[in-house]
């Protein structure tokens, strides 16, 4: 339910946005594009649910030959900790003060040392990565898409 409470809340809100005058479909595109598929993934989910089918669980693997049950434990609080970083980005990202590059950056960087082991090595590779990937961003938008997020 919540898939679909935020297909609507997105729906709306990019229902709201202004017409761009060089842009023939407008900002709203996109938004709206992906209120689409978050609803049709909220209903087919919905659907799942109502027959009692099991949202988590696969009878079979998709790896051919690989049959073992995998012992991964799911981990709830890391879940909740990138939802949490993620509404954390976006009110950094809607502040004045604070840049595309360096909340990117500094959002990967968290989003990495939560999603694996906290070892030195790993976080060292992750920090590289975060700044490498908030930098091909920036520079993404800026060239490509010819939009300064600062």
């Amino acid at each position: 339910m919540l898939v679909l409470v935020v297909a609507g809340v997105t729906w709306r809100e990019a229902g709201g946005l202004p017409p761009a005058p060089y842009d023939p479909l407008g900002p709203k595109a996109f938004p709206i594009g992906v209120s689409v598929a978050l609803a049709a993934l909220g209903l087919a989910m919905l659907i799942r649910f109502l027959i009692g089918r099991s949202l988590g669980g696969a009878a079979m693997g998709m790896v051919v030959g690989f049959d073992a049950a995998g012992d991964h434990a799911r981990r709830p609080w890391t879940a909740a900790g990138i939802l949490l970083l993620a509404f954390g980005y976006a009110g950094a990202l809607s502040l004045r003060g604070v840049g595309f590059l360096p909340a990117t950056a500094v959002y990967l960087f968290l989003s990495g040392v939560l999603l694996g082991p906290f070892a030195g090595r790993r976080v060292a590779a992750v920090a590289a990565f975060a700044v490498a990937a908030a930098v091909v961003l920036d520079l993404l938008f800026r060239v490509l898409f010819r939009l300064d997020l600062t």
